[in-house]
Parts: structure tokens; C-alpha cells; sequence
């Protein structure tokens, strides 16, 4: 029995295998994802969709035949063939997945997928039931088999090379791997076909089950549909894949960056403290292990304070990036070298290094330094003093790190520009200083510091307006130690930004406590210089803020005047930003430094603290006063309070009001107490005692004609 062949059923079931093949393609990409619960999802799906187009494809391509008969599929039978080319998919893309480099496994599982596509194509026709049973040529069958086994091994190797392709070749490939899989797929169909023979009298049994017409219509247009979803599904999780490995490699680089800036220094670009210290570590336990020394060697600029004072901090930054690169230049293989201050610089060289070879280290560095260097049109020199140590000789690490340091400022009492050798003698409280740097370091682990709290008051009638936040040592061994003997101690050793930062903290904690008793009271807490200048000051601020939920306005932070005197832009920047924020400024220590007065009226401070040297004077040298009257005036003026500290007498009292001061903070009124005495001084009356008591006394001056002229302005004041 011969049939014939319908032209566009037979495009038809071409368009079905080209779209499977592709919709394949797409879908077998995504079995390599690291996800392997993924990985399996698109595995099953895109075998789904393969075997479902290869079914598809043969059951259009057998309703493309027309024979002389009515012919019908079997409902049981026509799933069992659908579940059976499933099942080949699956084993085809497993095969794909796991082929490497073996051709054995290769042209095994190649020939496992073939005679599956040619099983399909079997199934598919008994669905048909016709009787007497079909009989096939075996040499086209054979053919067919061949043919299919070469379309499923193109397909493999095809699927391991477009792992390596993107973009525009991979869309050429694919679309190229797509029709070649179509082709071969319907070509293996049309050889099944013409290997099937039918007899003469041949009917089919299942001629009223399922209508061929309707039955092929559904399945082109279903199998089309089904695997265009699989592939804009396979497109769209391609491109999340994409953009998800996006993210991921620019959050590696900005977790680089990060990581970089947390252990560079800005400015120069090269290692900061804790980067040093981390390959100090590492260096000595290699010297323990190995042998030989370890020479540590630490810089630091003579006149360098001068540059930046008289030609401003553009130019000194320029001049320690120059310094820096001199000092990397005249690095060798093991050296390392770090910027761990405003003008300190460390470093250390790994080796068969001795007391000799170290001095002729220290020597290049104090004659790289001193070499005169042109930044615009000022040229500049500036010299080094540089101290050296060895390890293991002079102590472990930490210790080595001290000496070096103790050397250095050996060398800068020998006259700078010159270097020395740790010795003994140098030491001058080296330990002790080591010690109270280890004990700094404890005291900040077990919580040890707190905050006492020395009140401010209103000039004319001794209210309290404000605190100042004044931290305190409690030590188990040593007591109560004033910041005077650990101040200097943690800023030497990078100390003062971890200590800095616990004293903002715990002062937005005291103002929290105290809004919730229902007292509004302002609380400075003082900035040193290292840590205003750290990138993150103004996050850390807010941060605390929006922890403590308070009142940004009952925070005021205390700078010093060479702080706020910088003509950086950043400096600038960080002042505007805290007072949007709403952080009270105040400039501490007012006079003592070099003061512009122009630069003085664009700051965004709210509050000048005269400092208590020029209190102290008041009395008794007359400079001294006309100074404390023009800052009064000056800060008015310019719509800032004053706060004059260091006032232990009511004199000083009388002679403030008289001169306009706003608050006044001192010994007078109160020393700086815990927390717990400013709430008593709040439900107390030793405040405006202590007022009075000045009161009195302005009056008992203004009755002594003796006491002159002065007490009169003071007393009508």
C-alpha cells in the first residue's frame, strides 16, 4: 500500500523539530548551573520539551503521509509514545551533561539516544493498530538508526563547546545547531517512514478513536507553543543567571575596594597600621621559624608641621605623597613600608639583616627624604628622623614596634635628619609605655572606661545649659587614670579613633537616658583631630543618632581650632554635613592655635570655647582680658555662643559676665562628675547657690570704692 506526502505538513513537522531543537538548546544550557536543585529543574524541563518536540514531530510527520485507507490513533498507546521520547530526552541531555572527553561514552550514549528517536518513531506508528502489522526494510531502517546516532552525538559535542560561547556567536550557533537537529531529526522520520511497508489489505484498528485531523492540528500548534514557553523561560533565567553573576563580580569588586581602603591609607595608597601590623606578625613568625632578623625602622618628618601651617594641607599632602614614593622606590624584595600617622612612616626589611646593614637602611631613608622636591611652584625639603630596631633582639613584635619608635625620637633629640639604633638607655618609661598600650587595649575589650560629665552653665544666673563628656580610666591596677596619661599614649599607637568613637556612643546613650527622665541636656563630647579626619566620622554620627533615637541638636561635638582650620575641602564638607545632621558645633581651645579669621566667619559652628589659659591670665594680665573681650565680641558677632572654661574663681565669674560670655564651665560651679551628680545638680540648688554667692560678691565690689574703676564696669554689667 502506497500513500503520499502532504508538502506542508511535511514543513509543518520541520518547523516542530527546528523548534524543539532550539527550545532544547536553550534549556540544556541551564543544566550546568551550580544550583543543583536547578540544575535538575531545567534538566527534566528541557528534556520535556526535546521529547516532546520529537514526538510531536514524528506523529505530524506520519499525519503528513496520506494512505489509502481511514486510519486513527490509540489513546494508551499514543501516551505510552510520548512518555517513551520523555524518557529518551532525559537520557540524551544526561548523556550531554556528563560527556567529557570519552569517545567510548560517547558513541555509547549517542547510540542509546539514536535507537531511542527510532523506537519513538515505532511507537508512534503502532499508536495506528493497523492490521496485518507493518513490516520495514532493514538496510533504511538501519540507515535511519545511523543517522540518529549522529544527530544525538552532533548534538553533544555541539552542547559542550557552546558553554564556552556568548553573545552573538552563541545566538549563531545555536541557530545553526538548530536547523542541522531539525533536518537530521526529520530526516531520520522520513527514512522510518519509507523503511515502513504496508501490506494491500492493511486497516487500522483505532480508525475511531483519536481523528488524525484534529489530533495533528493539537499537536503542531501545542508542540510549538510548549516549546517557545520553554525557551523565553531558558532566555529569562539566562539573563537573571547574567545579571546575578553581574552583581556578584561588582560586589566582589567593591568588597576588594573596601577591603583595600580598610588596610591603605587614602593619601599615599600605602599600608595602614593594621596592615602592618598584620605583616609585622607574619614576618617575625617566619624569622622564629626560620631564622635571621627582623629590622623595623619608623619615620618620621622633620618641618613638616610648617609646610602645612604656612602653605596649607594641599600642599602638605602632596608632600607626603612624594615622601612615599621615595620611601616604596627604595623598597627591596621582603621590604614593606606604611603610612601609620599624619607624617610617621614604618617600615621593616626581612633577612640576614644586621645592626650595620639596618643603619645603612635608615641612612637612604634620611637622604631620600631630605632631597628637595617641587610641588608648584614652592620648592620644598623637608628632613627625617628615623629610629630602628631589631627583632628578635630588642623584643617580640609589639615590643620591637616601641623601640623602633623610642629610637626615633632619640634621633630627633640628636638634632633630626639624622637616625639611631634602639638602645637600653633610650627607654626613658619604653616599658611602662608598652604596658599602659597593652592595658589601653584590654581597658577598651572589658569596658573599663566611663564618661564623667563637667556642666555648663549660664553666665548670668548659673542655670545648666550643657555638659562637656569627659572620659575617665577606671583601672583594676592602677585606678583612676586621667586622659592626660592615656590620651597621648593611644594616639601614638592608633588607640585614639577606637576611644573616640566608644565616648560618642556612651554620651548618646547618657542623652537618651536623661530625655526619658524628661531633661533635655546638651552633651558635648570632644573630636580628636585622627578621628574627624576618618572617612566614615559623619556615618558613625548619624548612626548613633538613629540608634539612641535623640535629638541631634542635644549633641554638640568639640573641635579643635587646627581642626576646623584646615582649608581642605573635606574638612569642609564633614562640618556642613553634621550641621544638616543638626549636631551642634563648637570650636574647643579658641586662641591657642593659628586662627583665620576669614575662614573663621564661613564655619558653620554654633559655639567657641575660649581656652582656659587666657582665663586663667584674665585677672591679672591686662593682654589677656582685651583677648578674652575681642573673642566675646568676635564670636557674637558672628552668631555664636561662648563658653569660657577653666573659671575656678567667682572674679573670673564677675569679669566674664561683664564681657558678654554666655556659659561658663569650671571648678567653680562643679568638677566633672558621673552622670548620677548631674542629675543631682539638676534636683539641687548648688548651682544657683554658687551664682548668688557671685552676686554678693558684685555687690560688695561695686560698695569697695577701693577695688577701683574695673569692679564698677563689672558690677553695671
Amino acid at each position: 500500500m502506497m500513500g503520499q506526502y502532504d508538502l506542508l505538513l511535511v514543513m509543518l513537522s520541520l518547523m516542530v523539530a527546528v523548534t524543539a531543537s532550539w527550545s532544547a538548546l536553550d534549556l540544556s544550557q541551564r543544566i550546568h548551573s551550580t544550583d543543583r536543585r536547578a540544575a535538575r529543574i531545567w534538566l527534566f524541563s528541557g528534556a520535556l520539551v526535546l521529547g516532546t518536540g520529537i514526538w510531536s514531530m514524528h506523529f505530524v510527520g506520519m499525519l503528513a503521509y496520506s494512505l489509502p485507507m481511514q486510519t486513527g490513533f490509540d489513546l494508551i498507546i499514543t501516551i505510552q509514545s510520548w512518555a517513551v521520547s520523555v524518557l529518551v530526552a532525559v537520557l540524551s541531555l544526561m548523556c550531554a551533561r556528563r560527556m567529557r572527553r570519552s569517545l567510548s561514552l560517547l558513541v555509547a550514549g549517542s547510540l542509546a539516544v539514536g535507537s531511542g528517536i527510532v523506537t519513538i518513531f515505532h511507537l508512534a506508528l503502532s499508536a495506528m493498530r493497523i492490521e496485518p502489522g507493518v513490516l520495514y526494510e532493514e538496510h533504511r531502517l538501519f540507515l535511519a538508526l545511523m543517522l540518529a546516532t549522529s544527530v544525538a552525538a552532533a548534538t553533544s559535542v555541539a552542547l559542550r563547546r557552546m558553554r564556552s560561547l556568548e553573545g552573538r556567536t552563541l545566538f549563531l550557533v545555536k541557530a545553526f545547531m538548530s536547523v542541522v537537529v531539525g533536518l537530521g531529526l526529520c530526516a531520520v522520520h522520513y527514512l522510518c517512514m519509507s523503511a515502513a511497508v504496508f501490506a494491500p489489505e492493511a486497516a487500522s484498528l483505532a480508525k475511531h478513536d483519536i481523528d488524525p485531523t484534529w489530533l495533528g492540528l493539537t499537536i503542531a500548534v501545542g508542540a510549538i507553543g510548549f516549546t517557545w514557553i520553554g525557551s523565553v523561560a531558558a532566555l529569562f533565567d539566562a539573563r537573571m543567571e547574567h545579571r546575578t553573576r553581574q552583581l556578584a563580580m561588582r560586589l566582589k569588586a567593591a568588597n576588594s575596594e573596601l577591603m583595600h581602603a580598610a588596610l591603605h591609607d587614602p593619601l599615599t595608597g600605602l599600608p595602614n597600621r593594621v596592615n602592618f601590623d598584620a605583616a609585622l606578625s607574619e614576618a617575625a613568625a617566619r624569622v622564629r621559624a626560620q631564622g635571621g632578623r627582623l629590622a623595623v625602622l619608623f619615620v618620621d618628618l622633620d618641618g613638616f608641621k610648617p609646610v602645612n601651617d604656612v602653605l596649607g594641607h594641599h600642599v602638605g599632602d602632596e608632600v607626603l605623597k612624594c615622601v612615599a614614593r621615595r620611601l616604596r622606590a627604595g623598597l627591596r624584595d621582603g621590604d614593606a613600608v606604611a603610612r601609620i600617622g599624619g607624617d610617621e612612616f614604618v617600615m621593616m626589611s626581612e633577612g640576614a639583616i644586621d645592626e650595620e646593614g639596618a643603619g645603612r637602611l635608615a641612612q637612604r631613608l634620611v637622604d631620600a627624604a631630605s632631597q628637595p622636591m617641587l610641588i608648584g611652584t614652592h620648592e620644598i625639603q623637608v628632613s627625617a628622623s628615623v629610629g630602628v630596631a631589631l627583632f628578635p633582639d630588642d623584643g617580640d613584635e609589639n615590643r620591637v614596634l616601641v623601640c623602633a619608635d623610642t629610637a626615633m625620637y632619640a634621633a630627633k633629640h640628636a638634632g633630626r635628619n639624622t637616625w639611631r639604633v634602639y638602645a637600653t638607655e633610650m627607654d626613658g618609661g619604653g616599658p611602662d609605655i608598652l604596658g599602659l598600650q597593652r592595658a589601653i587595649r584590654r581597658a577598651l575589650d572589658n569596658d573599663e572606661f566611663v564618661l564623667h560629665y563637667q556642666p555648663k552653665v549660664a553666665a548670668l544666673d548659673g542655670a545648666l545649659r550643657g555638659v562637656e563628656a569627659l572620659i575617665r580610666w577606671q583601672d583594676p591596677e592602677r585606678g583612676m587614670v586621667s586622659p592626660g596619661e592615656f590620651i597621648p599614649v593611644a594616639e601614638r599607637f592608633g588607640l585614639i579613633n577606637a576611644i573616640g568613637f566608644w565616648t560618642l556612643r556612651e554620651a548618646c546613650g547618657q542623652i537618651r537616658s536623661w530625655q526619658h527622665a524628661g531633661w533635655r541636656i546638651p552633651v558635648a563630647v570632644n573630636l580628636s583631630p585622627q578621628q574627624f579626619r576618618q572617612p566614615d566620622l559623619v556615618d558613625r554620627v548619624r548612626a548613633c543618632i538613629d540608634e539612641f533615637d535623640i535629638d541631634p541638636g542635644l549633641l554638640a561635638l568639640e573641635i579643635t581650632e587646627s581642626v576646623v582650620m584646615e582649608s581642605s575641602g573635606s574638612v569642609r564638607r564633614v562640618l556642613e554635613e553634621l550641621k544638616t545632621m543638626g549636631v551642634t558645633l563648637s570650636i574647643d581651645d579658641f586662641g591657642t592655635g593659628y586662627s583665620c579669621l576669614a575662614y573663621l566667619c564661613r564655619l558653620p559652628a554654633r559655639q567657641l570655647k575660649i581656652d582656659r589659659t587666657f582665663v586663667i591670665d584674665m585677672d591679672h594680665v591686662a593682654e589677656a582680658r582685651h583677648v578674652v573681650e575681642a573673642v566675646i565680641r568676635l564670636a557674637h558677632s558672628l552668631r555664636m555662643e561662648v563658653v569660657a572654661e577653666g573659671v575656678e574663681r567667682p572674679e573670673q565669674v564677675i569679669t566674664l559676665r561683664s564681657l558678654g560670655c554666655d556659659l561658663i564651665q569650671g571648678y567653680y560651679f562643679s568638677r566633672p562628675v558621673p552622670a548620677s551628680g548631674i542629675e543631682a545638680l539638676m534636683q539641687g540648688d548648688q548651682l544657683t547657690e554658687q551664682s548668688a554667692r557671685v552676686h554678693a560678691l558684685a555687690e560688695r565690689l561695686r560698695a569697695d570704692s577701693g577695688y577701683g574703676a574695673p569692679a564698677l564696669e563689672l558690677v553695671a554689667g
